[in-house]
């Protein structure tokens, strides 16, 4: 069972990108699955939304777990890939101006900033 539900953003993620993510989040002991558009646009910039489904929230407010979780979103979204048949390149990717993680209620439980790319 996932422990973690990372909100589809077809503007800023792609099925690679997502795939990823799943990849980069297991690597860090987290189970991770993705879920339709669950939250409000937010007007400036673009915010990476994920879902935590246990009831408690120590783990995923730990300063070193967080640290973790936002530079594997960076690494992440910060390589190119190629999709397609042709093999056209993936536009350059913008990393989130943050990732905010909610509760299975929506309640916004930590936000966390993105480090720059490298």
């Amino acid at each position: 069972m996932a422990q973690l539900l990372i909100e589809e953003n077809f503007q800023h993620l792609d099925g690679q990108d997502v795939e990823d993510l799943i990849e980069a989040f297991e690597e860090l002991g987290l189970r991770a699955e993705p879920t339709q558009p669950r939250s409000e646009p937010t007007r400036r910039g673009w915010v990476l939304t994920l879902h935590w489904l246990r009831d408690e929230t120590e783990t995923v407010t730990d300063p070193v777990l967080g640290a973790a979780l936002a530079s594997a979103v960076r690494d992440v979204l910060s390589k190119e890939h190629e999709v397609g048949c042709g093999g056209t390149r993936v536009r350059g990717r913008t990393l989130p101006a943050r990732i905010d993680i909610r509760d299975r209620t929506g309640t916004l439980v930590t936000t966390l900033a993105v480090p720059p790319a490298h």
